[in-house]
């Protein structure tokens, strides 16, 4: 009976990191076909063009404790005004390095410290819309993918934001079998979902219900 807790365990991890390699996979998969002109373009995260988003990606993933601890010092202790400063400051890098950052982050498992593969996932989706959206692309959507990132907003890591947004909200996606949590309900597709629940606007009016006014006001 342990062993086979144990297997189901490493089973449900090794989906969790297949489907966190996917998401990476199709983001980069986006910015490798973005023409110059793009990655100047302001992106859908205020503040941050495209090139700079593409740089918190991959610093999110491969940033050094001590570079951490020095910038959140600067900071103040503000993690959100840490992360814009040295996104955009790193995202004045080439195209060519920027691109073969991501190219390494798209194969890795690794997510940043105290957070989960989930976490890692939302992270590539929201950022993923946020650039391709801007410059006017499509992202591609699976349904198994949406539902796991689905699953993992209530549980998210403080520092994406979304569970403390979706509290206390019935959440209804009308495109796949999935729903979530209790109170004021909102309705719509599960991207439009999971983008409202961390905090973007672009596709408010794609959902119903009084849950989305707290969404939005979140």
């Amino acid at each position: 009976m342990r062993a086979s807790r144990r297997h189901r365990r490493d089973h449900v991890a090794d989906n969790d990191k297949a489907k966190l390699l996917a998401e990476r996979a199709s983001l980069l998969t986006t910015v490798e076909q973005l023409d110059p002109s793009d990655w100047d373009t302001p992106s859908l995260a205020a503040g941050w063009r495209v090139r700079d988003v593409v740089a918190h990606v991959n610093f999110n993933v491969t940033l050094g404790l001590g570079t951490t601890i020095v910038g959140m010092l600067k900071a103040r202790g503000d993690i959100h005004r840490f992360m814009a400063t040295h996104a955009r400051k790193i995202g004045e890098r080439p195209i060519a390095e920027h691109l073969e950052a991501l190219r390494r982050v798209a194969v890795s498992e690794t997510v940043a410290p105290t957070t989960k593969p989930s976490d890692g996932g939302i992270d590539a989706f929201v950022h993923h819309h946020d650039i391709a959206l801007a410059v006017g692309r499509d992202v591609p959507t699976d349904d198994a993918r949406l539902r796991w990132l689905a699953d993992g907003i209530p549980q998210a890591t403080r520092f994406i934001g979304c569970a403390e947004r979706v509290r206390d909200v019935r959440m209804i996606a009308t495109d796949i079998d999935w729903h979530y949590g209790t109170g004021p309900e909102v309705r719509g597709p599960a991207a439009a979902i999971i983008l409202a629940a961390c905090g973007r606007s672009v596709w408010l009016d794609r959902l119903e219900g009084p849950g989305r006014d707290v969404l939005a006001q979140r």
